[in-house]
């Protein structure tokens, strides 16, 4: 969210810098991520200066080009080469010297450098209004007035306004800070200064356009409020409001839209106009759509609508999405002259659903989700008013017509000043927390000594219980002003050396000292990442966040693959990731979640260096890593199969995430690994005779796998064999197609005695005998 902070300041002024403002609402949890000067003049015309045109004449290489001397107030006349069709010799001009930064209307800003122009040398520029962001014309330069001394800076000839824009990470449950008053009521907590909610001025609410409303689902509508005004000029707004608009990055429309959204960032309340002309029967009717009814919305988009869907209609038909989008039919143009103007209060989650239905992620809906004040509809009703009477010439043609069948009372909540201390580990006055609380608003209604009963307003929904009023308390008395208490009780506890804990750290450590690093993701992803069939299985939200976000993840590997897209479009190609997490499903048992651990790379294996080779991690290194952390767990080998799986990423994977390279990823099912693991050791004598190792390249058929070779090699071996080792893969000529060599490496040892070559070739023979009738192997001479 945007914040100008020449707004906030016509609604509360402190005596903290901008700089002390900013830490303070972070501090307070309102986490400020930028804050970015602005100025009414981008570039605040620093560098340029009032030149006076000494000479002029025709450019020999170019006819609509001329030849300039330029005095500037530094004792040199600078040649300027200039194309404006009204320069002439006399004239005070704006002029950009070498080295000034020039930010036009229209493209990125540029520095003016020493240059020839068709032959001719330049050292500055003449500039026009558009190249210098002064106006919109680029007929000719600018012509000041005679009177000007040369060499004064333009920076003090015109008033450029500064402002700050200041953008604040609001979290899901903070609507009411979603607002120049929100954060000025933030800043009142804060600071103890009072802010000021701008005035209404009364008027006379009668005449013949009234608009009847008709709630027809109270719960989802608690509250809407309507008024009709006629004789509206709609004109482009006057400069203040644009600029208010420009400071929070918003573009101006026409002053009728322009004043709803206006309103909508200044007290966090949206506001709908609509062409009162196009009000069938003059009635509004708040109400859940029927079965394929469609409305074509604001951004031009037909939609089939719902019975979940709320909406606005007149006595026909459906006007706008109810806190989600208007309709294309009865909004505001410029041929409008009548107005109806609503301010209402939507159930958070009927928003949600439809805004998340359509994809739609609109102002309103971002407000009305997070929830808004029922209490002040009104006041924004008014002010709305005030300001289309002034801006829009706009005159009231009907009363206020409120309808609130069930008016929405504040919270009550009882706490103990003894538990707040005991929660907060540290004492804090009763007279602070009184203080505390009367500048969240939170009204006191009983005071015994020990408990205060207290009356939450209706725009804080986020605050339900006695905990939630101490951590309000906590926040806004400062986590700084808490003392880190000298001396630290601490009860020791036995750990098992075989806690899953333990085991996920070194696990951990032998990743990270093998070049990986962890990231840790939301268990909540994008449904887009699963097909029909797997989406049929996901753990969806009721009310998610946003599309995003909507499903609670089945599996890893998406995750690694935004990580890895992430790093890959900031230049850090060379990746290798783990991740310890949790994946969701259904089944037709219920719910259930599985421990993994995902593990993936891409790029090179080492990164860039000069003493480093620039081969790429492959999958059988990979698979490595995973046998490697199997084994340190004692696993056996026959279950590596079961618990390790390769990813097969498709080109729709890559796609999706935006990557063009081949990154390589693997899941091992951790809840698998820790059940099979084991920590007992078991330990051997030092081996007393020689350790014989014998080599064999043999030919088998491409589809017989190591694990076989080596599984006949164990039960041929007669209990001698230690382990066997591929040393070598070979496919080509003279082999036929379909086969490959497979050169293998056994280790023999005979625990008894030192072994000799007729024991050993009874081995080896046994064991080539197994290979050819068994696997039907050849032995490569």
């Amino acid at each position: 969210m945007k914040i100008s902070y020449n707004w906030l300041q016509t609604l509360i002024q402190t005596d903290l810098s901008l700089d002390e403002l900013c830490h303070e609402l972070t501090m307070s949890g309102l986490e400020v991520e930028h804050v970015v000067k602005q100025e009414s003049i981008k570039g605040g015309l620093r560098g340029l200066v009032v030149g006076e045109v000494l000479e002029k004449s025709k450019h020999p290489n170019a006819d609509k080009l001329s030849l300039t001397k330029v005095n500037i107030g530094n004792g040199e006349a600078l040649p300027i080469v200039c194309g404006a069709p009204n320069i002439a010799a006399g004239q005070k001009v704006v002029v950009a010297p070498v080295g000034t930064t020039i930010y036009p209307n229209s493209g990125e800003a540029f520095k003016i450098k020493k240059a020839k122009i068709r032959g001719e040398e330049s050292k500055g520029m003449i500039c026009a209004e558009d190249e210098i962001g002064l106006g919109s014309s680029h007929d000719g330069v600018i012509v000041l007035d005679s009177h000007l001394k040369v060499g004064t800076k333009l920076e003090d000839l015109y008033e450029i306004d500064i402002d700050h824009e200041i953008e604040i990470a609001i979290i899901p449950n903070r609507g009411d800070a979603i607002s120049h008053l929100g954060v000025a009521r933030e800043i009142q907590a804060i600071t103890g200064k009072k802010y000021r909610k701008p005035g209404t001025v009364t008027f006379d609410a009668r005449g013949p356009e009234r608009v009847d409303i008709e709630i027809k689902d109270a719960e989802a509508c608690p509250r809407y409020e309507g008024i009709s005004l006629i004789n509206v000029h709609v004109e482009p707004s006057p400069d203040w409001l644009t600029q208010r608009l420009l400071s929070i990055g918003l573009n101006p429309i026409n002053n009728v839209v322009d004043i709803t959204n206006y309103i909508q960032h200044e007290i966090g309340q949206p506001i709908h106009a609509f062409d009162l002309d196009e009000i069938e029967g003059k009635q509004v009717v708040v109400r859940r759509a029927e079965k394929g009814e469609k409305l074509t919305t604001l951004d031009g988009e037909e939609r089939e609508l719902g019975t979940d869907n709320l909406v606005i209609a007149n006595a026909e038909n459906p006007m706008a999405l109810a806190g989600v989008l208007g309709g294309l039919d009865s909004g505001v143009t410029e041929k409008t002259r009548k107005v109806f103007i609503e301010s209402a209060y939507f159930n958070p989650s009927i928003v949600r659903q439809t805004a998340k239905q359509f994809g739609i992620n609109s102002d309103a809906s971002y407000r009305y989700e997070r929830g808004t004040d029922p209490n002040i509809t009104d006041y924004a009703l008014r002010r709305v008013v005030n300001l289309l009477q002034d801006i829009a010439q706009a005159e009231v043609a009907s009363e206020i017509v409120d309808i609130y069948p069930n008016p929405i009372a504040d919270k009550e909540i009882e706490i103990n000043l003894a538990h707040l201390n005991k929660f907060m580990g540290h004492e804090i006055e009763k007279e602070k927390v009184i203080e505390i609380l009367q500048n969240l608003e939170i009204k006191i209604a009983g005071n015994n000594g020990d408990n205060l009963m207290l009356h939450v307003p209706p725009y804080r929904p986020d605050v339900q219980r006695p905990v939630d009023i101490y951590e309000e308390i906590i926040r806004v008395y400062g986590f700084d002003n808490i003392p880190i208490p000298s001396k630290v009780n601490y009860a020791p506890s036995v750990i098992s050396s075989h806690s899953e804990n333990r085991i996920q750290t070194m696990v951990s450590n032998y990743l990270s000292a093998n070049g990986f690093q962890e990231i840790m993701s939301n268990s909540l992803t994008n449904s887009e990442y699963y097909d029909d069939d797997s989406r049929s299985r996901a753990v969806e939200m009721l009310n998610p966040l946003s599309r995003e976000m909507d499903v609670m993840r089945m599996e890893l590997l998406n995750s690694a693959l935004e990580s890895i897209a992430y790093n890959v479009n900031r230049k850090n190609p060379d990746l290798k990731f783990y991740e310890f997490g949790k994946t969701y499903g259904t089944s037709s048992e219920g719910y259930y979640e599985q421990k993994v651990l995902q593990i993936s790379a891409n790029g090179r294996l080492f990164k860039e260096h000069w003493n480093t080779g620039n081969e790429n991690m492959t999958e059988a290194q990979l698979k490595g890593i995973a046998e490697n952390i199997l084994g340190k767990l004692n696993i056996a080998t026959k279950h590596y199969k079961k618990i390790i799986r390769v990813e097969q990423i498709s080109s729709s994977d890559l796609k999706r995430h935006g990557l063009k390279e081949n990154p390589i990823s693997l899941k091992i099912d951790w809840q698998k690994a820790l059940e099979l693991s084991s920590h007992e050791i078991v330990l051997e004598d030092i081996p007393k005779y020689p350790l014989v190792r014998r080599d064999l390249s043999l030919v088998f058929a491409s589809h017989i796998e190591f694990k076989d070779i080596k599984s006949l090699a164990e039960q041929k071996s007669k209990g001698l064999l230690r382990k066997v080792e591929l040393f070598d893969v070979y496919e080509g000529k003279p082999l036929a197609k379909g086969e490959r060599s497979l050169s293998l490496a056994f280790y023999l040892y005979n625990p008894k005695k030192t072994m000799e070559d007729e024991e050993i070739d009874g081995v080896m023979n046994a064991l080539i005998a197994g290979f050819e009738s068994q696997l039907e192997a050849k032995i490569r001479r």
